[in-house]
């Protein structure tokens, strides 16, 4: 590239700025994206010789015990203001889609402001997350902020390890750990207790997530304390947090609910089906042995089990696999057809 030469990466941030940030810097945000070397990528559609729309993805592996799905993540979807109502939106995802499944996405997720939008697109609500409230009737039972400092570069391995102690969670590699952790706009911290690392947690990120601890790790005893020091540091400014926790942290919901914490199970994401044969192989190896699933065609997966088979389409799959807010009627209907009972 010659200097003063632009990218479709640079005009698709550009318009990723204009539309989202009011014109306000947004690269340092998503260093996956736009970093040195980011793995990211980005779709445009090209109007009158400019970009008019675009998107951002990025391969992922979702790891959930042992089963790991190829997923693409999508978001940043931009369009100028005197462009909308073309459908180009709809075209620069579906790039986004069609590149991800042609990588051998099985899915691909995105987190909407406007999820009816995205319905009819075919998008539907996926999987289940539960978000708490720390507030000024709960938050004095927290554990006493003791040994919480912010996290620096040297704990960035102690933090990873920490991460991937998650049942389910992103893979990335400690590398991706570490640049996370850097983004702005973000307060993280570590629990120390005798120079071991027991927990961290992040707040904000950006201008994305204000209020919200949306990520950490560790035993209860060393995130709890962490909260604590968030909601100190907040004090004044607002007067409630929210925490995310996933159904697998029994531990943490059960604290929650025992301090009688408000709470609400939503949905995860937004999901559309990628590669249909990617998912018919995760299909089989979580489910017990004797069942079997393969691709029919391009939108289609029949199971088979002891007792029979069915064939789900579309949004069925998406049902199936990772019903949202634990809504279990789909799988149940494919338990009962194919004769077995499937994993959570």
């Amino acid at each position: 590239m010659t200097p003063g030469t632009t990218t479709e990466k640079d005009a698709a941030l550009r318009l990723m700025e204009s539309v989202l940030r009011d014109g306000r810097p947004m690269a340092s945000e998503y260093p996956l994206v736009f970093g040195p070397d980011a793995p990211g990528h980005v779709e445009t559609v090209e109007q009158d010789g400019g970009v008019a729309s675009t998107c951002a993805w990025i391969a992922r592996t979702l790891v959930a015990g042992s089963i790991r799905v190829p997923a693409a993540l999508v978001g940043s979807v931009a369009t100028a203001a005197d462009q909308r109502g073309k459908g180009l939106g709809t075209v620069a995802l579906q790039r986004a889609t069609g590149a991800a499944a042609t990588e051998g996405a099985a899915i691909s997720l995105l987190w909407a402001d406007d999820p009816a939008w995205y319905q009819e697109r075919g998008w539907v609500p996926f999987g289940s997350e539960n978000i708490f409230v720390v507030e000024e009737s709960n938050a004095f039972l927290l554990p006493d902020p003791v040994g919480i400092r912010p996290i620096e570069a040297r704990d960035h391995a102690a933090v990873h390890a920490l991460y991937e102690e998650h049942a389910s969670r992103v893979e990335r590699t400690r590398a991706e750990t570490a640049t996370m952790l850097q983004v702005p706009g973000m307060a993280a911290y570590v629990c120390e207790q005798d120079g071991q690392i027991t927990g961290y947690a992040c707040m904000g990120r950006g201008e994305d997530f204000e209020g919200v601890i949306h990520e950490w790790g560790g035993s209860p005893e060393g995130v709890l304390p962490i909260v604590n020091r968030f909601w100190m540091d907040s004090e004044g400014d607002r007067d409630r947090l929210f925490m995310m926790i996933p159904d697998t942290a029994a531990d943490f919901l059960a604290y929650f609910r025992f301090v009688r914490s408000n709470g609400a199970k939503g949905i995860l994401a937004m999901a559309k089906i990628g590669d249909v044969g990617a998912i018919a192989k995760i299909i089989e190896a979580a489910t017990p042995a004797g069942v079997t699933a393969t691709a029919t065609r391009e939108n289609a997966i029949e199971i088979k089990g002891p007792s029979g088979s069915i064939i789900l389409t579309d949004h069925e799959i998406l049902l199936a696999i990772c019903p949202p807010r634990g809504d279990r009627r789909v799988t149940d209907v494919v338990e009962t057809e194919v004769g077995v009972a499937l994993p959570e």
